[in-house]
């Protein structure tokens, strides 16, 4: 009788387990469309629409790799029984909503390689265990990650997929050609994915040279080199055959990463600091505060005599030491790193010795930046709500400021509602406005015009350097004292208190809008 109700309860919580991470990774896939908000994940969606049997399959798009963009036309294709499948009509909705798919998909299978890799860790880990699947299930970045239709959730899988496999060949539960072949296969599929993931090679690379004699080491490293490059040519051919277009993209990327051309979309990285920038507006929001600070104290102060331990804050230091000090620092060139970063906050919190009523304050802790994300995508986007607001308060015929360079600009309409007001939106560029005279006095007589303000993000005016930008800086100076006079009448935000983040955490799925009324 025991026993049955012992197997029943760890049927219940597997169930519990399952769906409560299966359904933080796919709730409201479909959030923001019919609007592209990531501009990436439309980049990416466009370039599916482009696929074509006479143009050899070439997307015409080489920021990312082709795994993901062959992936999502072959699941395209399978729901459509794979009719006129070398030719298929891919609306843009279609192609975003099987690329978030592919995300989640990846971070749901992530979630059991990060668990896998714990119990390989603590192979008699038992105490814990509800706990750690809660740490594994709600970090931040988890969940908007799957919901993003772009290649992070991929690469952390591959990477995740890679520190597992090294484990188990430490553990001699792999042979080495299966190694190889496992790992070239991975390492293959992330380089197709995005081309920064070589860096990847170098912890599998490691691993074999210091469990192999040099003779046997170098044969299998000619035979992860050789089978790496066959994965990953087989996986993104077009970055070979259309080898001009590749280079060129690669030069421009690589021009915007390390800051020889800054975009107005890498300004928010002039002036700052490498490790400093990634510890206080990267980890702190995609990690939450608490699991942040106990992640680093794990990667710092615990298992310096274990193998597994050290392989992993190596891999972690691969890693993050190759991408922290470009110039752009955007959120996305951590990513792989993240769930390292919540292993070693499991692995603190299942070493320190204290007691269990304080290790689960702990956890409950570090899970409440998870559960508070989740409610951006179980409510309407913010977009959606600020553009209902207008409409139901400003007045036809509005003349309205706003800001260039959002992907999608407010107003827009509202997939079910006739709703039938023009209103004049200019959508000004202030990026260049200390730069250029003619804009000074372009945005003079917007001001004179506008009976409202809008700032749909803090993309422009959290980034103003008084010293580069003295004009800009004083726009908005004015503006939010009321000094221009406009007072702020309505505001639209996820609830979350993350403004402060590197911007692209927060400017595509949850902005904060503000809107400006002249009094």
């Amino acid at each position: 009788m025991a026993e049955k109700i012992n197997r029943n309860f760890l049927a219940i919580f597997w169930l519990l387990i399952i769906g409560l991470l299966v359904y933080s990774r796919f709730v409201n896939l479909g959030w923001g469309l019919p609007y592209p908000m990531h501009p990436d994940e439309r980049n990416m969606a466009a370039a599916i629409q482009q696929l074509r049997w006479e143009d050899k399959f070439n997307p015409h798009f080489f920021a990312y790799g082709q795994f993901p963009l062959y992936l999502a036309y072959f699941l395209i294709g399978l729901t459509r029984g794979f009719k006129d499948f070398t030719a298929m009509k891919i609306n843009l909705q279609e192609a975003i909503i099987t690329l978030r798919f592919i995300s989640a998909l990846a971070s749901v299978i992530n979630a059991l390689v990060i668990f896998k890799i714990v119990k390989l860790i603590i192979p008699k880990l038992k105490t814990q265990t509800p706990f750690i699947w809660l740490m594994i299930i709600f970090p931040p970045y988890a969940i908007q990650l799957a919901h993003f239709g772009t290649t992070e959730s991929l690469l952390m899988l591959f990477y995740s997929l890679i520190i597992y496999l090294c484990f188990l060949y430490l553990d001699k539960k792999i042979k080495t050609k299966y190694f190889v072949l496992f790992t070239s296969f991975t390492v293959g599929a992330a380089l197709a994915t995005k081309v920064s993931s070589l860096i990847f090679i170098l912890l599998p690379t490691i691993t074999l040279m210091f469990t192999l004699s040099w003779t046997k080491g170098l044969l299998a490293l000619i035979g992860l080199a050789s089978g790496t490059g066959f994965f990953t040519i087989l996986f993104s051919p077009h970055n070979f055959i259309s080898a001009s277009e590749f280079l060129g993209s690669m030069r421009y990327e690589g021009d915007v990463a390390l800051g020889s051309y800054i975009a107005f979309y890498t300004r928010q990285f002039v002036d700052t600091l490498p490790v400093w920038f990634q510890l206080t507006k990267v980890f702190p929001y995609v990690l939450g505060m608490g699991m942040s600070l106990i992640s680093l104290i794990g990667l710092m102060g615990i298992g310096w005599r274990n193998k597994k331990i050290n392989l992993l804050r190596l891999a972690f230091l691969i890693y993050f030491v190759s991408n922290t000090f470009f110039f752009a620092k955007w959120t996305r060139f951590m990513a792989p790193v993240f769930p390292i970063m919540t292993i070693f906050a499991i692995l603190f919190i299942e070493k320190i010795k204290t007691a269990n009523f304080i290790k689960i304050a702990i956890v409950l802790f570090m899970i409440l930046p998870g559960i508070s994300y989740l409610s951006i995508y179980q409510k309407p986007d913010v977009r959606f709500q600020a553009s209902e607001w207008i409409y139901n308060n400003i007045q036809q015929g509005s003349y309205i400021l706003s800001e260039t360079a959002n992907v999608v600009d407010i107003p827009f309409e509202i997939p079910g509602e006739n709703i039938n007001k023009n209103y004049s939106v200019i959508s000004f560029n202030f990026y260049d406005l200390d730069g250029n005279r003619q804009l000074q006095e372009e945005l003079k007589q917007h001001l004179k015009k506008a009976d409202y303000i809008f700032v749909p993000s803090r993309r422009i005016f959290a980034n103003v350097k008084k010293k580069d930008s003295p004009v800009l800086e004083k726009y908005y100076q004015d503006l939010f004292s009321g000094k221009l006079g406009f007072k702020k009448v309505a505001e639209f935000s996820s609830g979350l208190n993350d403004e402060s983040a590197e911007e692209t955490w927060t400017v595509f799925d949850h902005p904060v809008i503000r809107i400006y009324k002249r009094y």
